[in-house]
């Protein structure tokens, strides 16, 4: 028996330099993509921190008046509380309650929290009642 040599071309062995470069493509617009995902996702998650900071915060303003009491509650007055705020929030942010009285005996307080973060402005607005024998909780 002899040997009989390959009918196989030097030239179609591995992969040609069409393929490569198109491989190299579609491997730079996925690793492109993932980029921009992991962009988005470090942004939601600071916007979601600043959020919930910012709840946290109104809330605590509103129990710090409940613990104040119904007395030391003026109707139509407003307070700023804008250096309370916590400092993980941007630096242009602001915190105001408006007391009314929405019925005799009820004083209603409504909480502000307001920043703005990459180009957009959010605000946070809390409500609650205080009533002069009790708690109530607005929306």
């Amino acid at each position: 028996m002899t040997w009989a040599p390959s009918n196989v071309e030097e030239n179609e062995a591995g992969f040609t330099l069409i393929e490569l470069l198109l491989t190299i493509m579609v491997l730079g617009i996925v690793i492109a993509s993932m980029t921009g995902l992991y962009y988005l996702m470090q942004v939601t998650q600071t916007k979601t921190a600043h959020y919930d900071l910012a709840v946290r915060a109104a809330r605590s303003e509103i129990e710090d008046l409940r613990n104040y009491g119904y007395a030391t509650l003026t109707p139509g007055s407003t307070i700023n509380f804008s250096s309370s705020l916590p400092n993980q929030l941007p630096s242009n942010k602001s915190g105001t309650v408006t007391i009314s009285e929405p019925a005799t005996g009820l004083r209603r307080v409504d909480v502000t929290i307001a920043y703005s973060e990459y180009g957009a402005n959010t605000t946070i607005e809390l409500s609650s009642d205080i009533g002069f024998i009790g708690l109530g909780i607005g929306h």
